[in-house]
């Protein structure tokens, strides 16, 4: 039986090292910024590990890429949910596949290398990201479970590095029209190549997931819904919270809850997880956001995926904003 939730997006081993200063790795790459990613090619990835040799301190690998948190985190609610891709058919592949425990790795497919992310935090805490995208970028429709994905709830699309991957999901998109809501989280990786090359998959959503700063680099103004945008635009905006768009009008929702941020990169796919809850749980759009806002904040209590949120809070959160 298939999952109602299927997330499909990069697979990744990620690589943590402490940065003393970024500036010889955004000097490198310029179109890297602190808090940003940029995809690099197996010739770079040598340069940077030369880098890495002399400007950097390891400091442990993790399970990671946007689909496979965000899946985790689903099932870790309690939740049914499926991860769909590619991941290395190698020693980084097993340990990715050992660290999802939970989530329906039916649909993931091992081959090849898997793709590495290496994640640079320096002393007040800004991190780069550089990921070599290996095995993800070889994805093709033909990698894929048609019957499972027209079967889901929901489907959840986060970004690949290559073209090919981005091709295979507008062409999922097009053929699942009406079947399963689309929910996409480009990222800087699918923003950077601009509106025109991701106007086949925008078409075909049901929800556009985007920081404030993917928003404005798609064109997007802060408080309008643009006649090429999916009905529902949910804006991220840290500690400001999240904003929704839809074509009636915009609504801000604030940060309800507040505990000491330790780590404020795995707020994003928390956030995505307790959207995804909301709506597949039947709430109000509203609620969802909410929802996603509160998943957010109680996952800034850890590093990593430690302090995602659980079965217990989401019964407890959907309970308290059913009575709103």
């Amino acid at each position: 039986m298939s999952s109602p939730i299927i997330c499909l997006g990069a697979v990744n081993v990620e690589l943590l090292y402490y940065v003393p200063d970024l500036t010889p790795f955004l000097e490198k790459w310029p179109d890297l910024h602190p808090g940003g990613e940029v995809a690099i090619a197996p010739p770079a990835e040598a340069g940077l590990q030369d880098l890495l040799n002399r400007h950097a301190t390891p400091k442990g690998r993790s399970g990671g890429g946007q689909a496979a948190n965000t899946a985790w985190a689903l099932a870790r609610m309690g939740l049914d949910a499926a991860l769909a891709g590619r991941v290395g058919d190698d020693e980084d592949g097993a340990f990715l596949q050992e660290s999802l425990a939970g989530v329906n790795l039916d649909y993931l497919i091992p081959a090849g290398q898997s793709g590495r992310a290496y994640i640079l935090t320096d002393p007040q805490g800004e991190r780069a990201i550089l990921t070599a995208p290996h095995t993800n970028n070889e994805l093709a429709l033909q990698d894929l479970p048609l019957e499972a994905l027209a079967a889901a709830k929901f489907l959840y699309f986060t970004a690949f590095a290559g073209e090919g991957p981005l091709k295979a999901q507008e062409e999922i998109a097009t053929k699942l029209e009406d079947g399963p809501r689309i929910i996409l989280d480009p990222g800087e990786l699918y923003v950077r190549s601009g509106l025109p090359a991701l106007e086949g998959i925008i078409d075909h959503l049901d929800t556009l997931l985007v920081t404030e700063r993917e928003w404005e680099l798609l064109g997007g103004m802060p408080k309008s819904h643009p006649h090429w945008a999916p009905p529902v635009v949910v804006i991220k905006r840290g500690p400001l919270g999240a904003r929704l768009l839809t074509p009636p009008r915009y609504l801000d929702f604030p940060v309800e809850l507040s505990p000491r941020p330790v780590d404020i990169q795995a707020a994003a796919d928390a956030f995505a997880a307790g959207y995804l809850a909301g709506r597949f749980l039947g709430l109000h759009l509203n609620l969802a956001v909410r929802l996603a806002n509160r998943a957010a904040a109680w996952s800034l209590g850890g590093a990593g995926r430690e302090d995602y949120p659980d079965a217990k809070f989401l019964e407890w959160q959907v309970d308290q904003l059913r009575q709103i």
